[in-house]
Parts: structure tokens; C-alpha cells; sequence
């Protein structure tokens, strides 16, 4: 039994973890929308995160609905909201006027056919009303980005996308006062782009807020920029970056090699209207070199988000859009901590274009759940909420694991029968969950265990040669152990 202890705490001490999605059914009440955008803030200071969600909706109509968070994860209609539904769009929430709740600014063509960019200030029960006389300039086919890039502690804007026609592209960056009331900054450097995306970080860890802007320029020229920031919202183009120009696409900046600074990922239309997704990593002073070894996905008219969704202190990333064959993804590519990436096959996700993603804990568990929108391979506009259901196993458990003197035999195990032997401190039904590499649970099976040792098995006949996760739950605690299919 010694032995097998020190089996076990070899297993434990490395971090083990495993996660698989679950759409929602029956499915929340969102509208299916295309050509939109979403975004998750807790409007009403509940401490859960509602959503709002724009595009194009089944019935040709724009909309722009606010969905309320219980702290489970079901989500209701908020009704009477004052937002212009709008496509082709973008939202972002922050706090402009200092209150300490989420305000939203919604850009897109609303059902007038008019270019709006809206902003809408929140009393804090997320009622909103619509802040009158700003300045800012209406578009579609853009993006909007909030940061304080003056470094007066107030959420500043930039904005993107087609005014008029043609060529009619902006971007404008407005400085706020604090109290939200924005004033135009002239004189800025930023090519004015549609079919936008733009980004804010602190590339060269000066402490300020520098910017990252893709689309198609007023001279039809397809654009990657990186503009850098003197702290006081002067921003200077950065020359010699080894972008790939793209338009149509997504960016999004992350530390994927675990090195405290920001390196990013770019997807779109390249100059000669290829699909890419290329990820560039930041040697912590604003220089990105492109790693060219990746496994993403090139596309187009799509949407890419961070988020760690195994739990590992690591982030990962979800990629969506048309690919190369005109198909429409989603793909879940996990991160190992130092930037390199696998895709995680079997997720349950819809692979959509036109589409907009975000992730969110909605019901409380301490995991990022994620909702995707978009035109599905179909031709159907949705919007589908997936539940993480992660399963984690790390050091941290090794006291639970031999409290419980829970250890898989033989492992590795060349027959097809695993034993469990199983030490159990007290009368209790106790569940058993076989899971794959990538988190999905192949089998689970029901016990009833006595107090003392006692075996069980577990038919693994079906399993291919390779890596497991066994989880032990006997109702008050849990542990996991890795065996290995010969």
C-alpha cells in the first residue's frame, strides 16, 4: 500500500485537469442573432454577470436585448430597455461617469438604417437611459474599445468603423472628463479603418494603455497597426511590427507563455484574402516575433476569445468564424502555460460566422461558461449558452486522495478490468467517473461502500490505449487520479 501511496502522490503533485462544455437545454431565452455583438457585465449589482446581446435577429429585425442573471444561469428578458437594436455592431460596457456601475456604448446600424454609436448611463438596478449630446460619430462594421489612456482614472474611448460612404471610415478617440462627458482628442495618428478590430494593452510595460488597430483604410489598404502610448494619450505608430495586415477579423490580446506581458492573436482576411489566425508573442517591450508552429484555424467575419477554461492558471482560446473552405468553426484550442496550444476535440459548440463570443462564471462555480452567437452552417442564427463543467485535480487534493486511500491498479492497466481499492471512512453511496485528456466523461458508474477497504471495478474494455482521469465522489469530498490504458 506504501507503494501505491507514492504512486499516487507522483500523479497528484503534477496538476491534472479536465473540463468539458454542456449546452444549455432546455435553452435560455436569447434571441439567435448574426453580424452582432455580446457582452456579459452585472448591470443590476447583484454580483452575477447578465448579458446584452446585439445582431441580427431570425426575423430580419435588429435588436438589442438585456438578459438578466439569477446567479444560476438563467437568464430573463429585461423589458423597456432604450437601446436602438442595431447590426454590424459593437458593445462595451464600463463605468464612464464614476458610479461605480456599468454604462454601455452600442455602435451599429440600427432599424432606420441610421450609423449610431449610443451611449447609455446605468442608475446601478441596470435601468439605463440614453445619455444625450455626446460626440461621438456613428458607424457599423467597426469596433469600440474603453481604457484610461491618460492615466486620470476614467475609461476613455476609441471608435472604429464606416460613417459614410464612401470611403467613410473613423477613428476617433474621445477623452473623458470623469463624469462622462467625452471630448473628441484631434490630431491623432490612427488610420481610420472599417471592417475593424482594435485592442488596448500595455505592450511595452510602461504602465499605460497602447493600441492595436486592423481593418481597411480610407485608401482601401488593409491595415495592422500598433500605436504606442507616452501615458498621456499621445499615441506614436510603432514601425518594423511583423503584423500580417487583415481586415474582417478579430484580435485579442493575452499572456499565453506565462511570461507577464502581452503577446496577441490576429485573425482575418490577410492582403492576398487568405483566412489567418496567427499569434504573436511580446518580449515584454512592445516587439512581437510570430510563432508559426500553431494549430489554430485560419477565418474570417469571426470572433476569438481568452479565457482559462480548464482552470490551470493558464489561458486558452476559443476561435470562431468561416474558414478557408467556407465553413463555419468554433474551435477550443487549450494552452499548456508556455504558449503552445492543442485543440480540444469534441466540444459541443456550433461552428459559426459572423459571430461574436464571451466568456463568463454565469452560474456561480468558478469556471468560464461561454456564449456563442453567430450564422451557423445552417444558415440559423443563434445564440447557445454552454455550462463548464470543469474537473480538477491538483496537489491540493493529495490530502483528500489518501484520506480517502483511493488508488487505481494496475496502472498502468493492460487488461480490461481497473480495480479501485478504496479505504472508505464512512457507509455512502460513491460515484465513479472515467474521463478522456480532453474532459469528456466516457463512463460513470454508482457504488455503495462499507467502512473500511474495499475494491471495485471498472469495465474499461472499450477504452483505447492511452491517458485517464478517474474521479472518486462519495459525497463529501473528491479525488482524482491519472491511470494509463496499455
Amino acid at each position: 500500500m506504501k507503494s501505491q501511496l507514492f504512486f499516487l502522490f507522483l500523479i497528484l503533485t503534477q496538476t491534472l485537469t479536465a473540463q468539458t462544455f454542456t449546452e444549455v437545454f432546455p435553452a435560455p431565452e436569447f434571441d439567435g442573432v448574426a453580424a452582432g455583438s455580446i457582452a456579459f457585465a452585472d448591470v443590476d449589482g447583484d454580483n452575477d454577470q447578465d448579458v446584452l446581446i446585439t445582431g441580427f435577429h431570425n426575423s430580419a429585425q435588429r435588436i438589442a436585448k438585456l438578459y438578466t442573471n439569477d446567479g444560476t444561469g438563467t437568464f430573463t428578458v429585461m423589458t423597456g430597455t432604450p437601446f436602438d437594436g442595431v447590426t454590424v455592431s459593437s458593445i462595451a460596457f464600463a463605468d464612464v461617469d464614476g458610479d461605480n456601475d456599468q454604462d454601455v456604448l452600442i455602435t451599429g446600424t440600427n432599424n432606420s438604417v441610421q450609423r449610431i454609436a449610443k451611449l447609455y448611463t446605468n442608475d446601478g438596478t441596470g435601468t439605463f437611459t440614453e445619455m444625450m449630446g455626446t460626440p461621438f460619430a456613428g458607424v457599423f462594421n467597426g469596433s469600440i474599445a474603453f481604457a484610461d489612456v491618460d492615466g486620470d482614472n476614467d475609461q476613455d474611448v476609441l471608435i472604429t468603423g464606416i460613417n459614410i460612404l464612401p470611403p467613410g471610415s473613423i477613428a476617433k478617440l474621445y477623452i473623458n472628463d470623469g463624469t462622462g462627458t467625452f471630448t473628441e482628442m484631434t490630431g491623432t495618428p490612427f488610420d481610420e479603418v472599417g471592417g475593424s478590430s482594435i485592442a488596448f494593452a500595455d505592450v511595452d510595460g510602461d504602465n499605460d494603455q497602447d493600441v492595436l488597430i486592423t481593418g481597411v483604410n480610407n485608401s482601401a489598404q488593409q491595415i495592422t497597426k500598433l500605436y504606442t502610448n507616452d501615458g498621456t494619450g499621445t499615441f506614436i505608430e510603432m514601425t518594423g511590427t511583423p503584423f500580417d495586415a487583415a481586415s474582417a477579423g478579430s484580435i485579442a490580446f493575452a499572456d499565453v507563455d506565462g511570461d507577464n506581458d502581452q503577446d496577441v492573436l490576429i485573425t482575418g482576411f490577410n492582403t492576398s484574402f487568405q483566412p489567418i489566425a496567427k499569434l504573436y508573442t511580446n518580449d515584454g517591450m512592445g516587439t512581437f516575433s510570430e510563432e508559426t508552429d500553431t494549430p489554430f484555424e485560419g477565418v474570417v467575419i469571426g470572433s476569438i476569445a481568452f479565457a482559462d477554461v480548464d482552470c490551470d492558471n493558464d489561458l486558452d482560446v476559443l476561435i470562431t468564424g468561416e474558414n478557408n473552405s467556407n465553413v463555419p468553426i468554433a474551435k477550443l484550442y487549450t494552452n499548456d502555460g508556455t504558449g503552445i496550444f492543442t485543440e480540444m476535440m469534441g466540444t459541443p459548440f456550433d461552428g459559426v460566422n459572423r459571430s461574436s463570443i464571451a466568456f463568463a462564471d454565469v452560474d456561480g462555480d468558478n469556471d468560464q461558461d461561454v456564449l456563442i452567437t453567430g450564422e451557423n452552417s445552417s444558415e440559423l442564427r443563434i445564440s447557445k449558452l454552454y455550462i463548464n463543467d470543469k474537473m480538477t485535480s491538483s496537489s491540493d487534493d493529495l490530502v483528500d486522495a489518501i484520506s480517502l486511500d483511493f488508488v487505481p491498479f494496475p496502472n498502468p492497466c493492460a487488461s480490461s478490468i481497473l480495480s479501485l481499492s478504496y479505504d472508505s471512512p464512512e457507509m455512502s453511496e460513491i460515484t465513479l467517473k472515467v474521463y478522456n485528456v480532453n474532459g469528456i466523461l466516457l463512463s460513470q458508474q454508482k457504488e455503495f461502500s462499507v467502512i473500511g477497504q474495499q475494491t471495485f471495478s471498472i469495465d474499461i474494455v472499450a477504452l483505447p490505449k492511452g491517458n485517464y482521469l478517474l474521479e472518486l465522489d462519495n459525497g463529501n469530498s473528491k479525488g482524482s487520479a491519472k491511470f494509463i490504458v496499455q
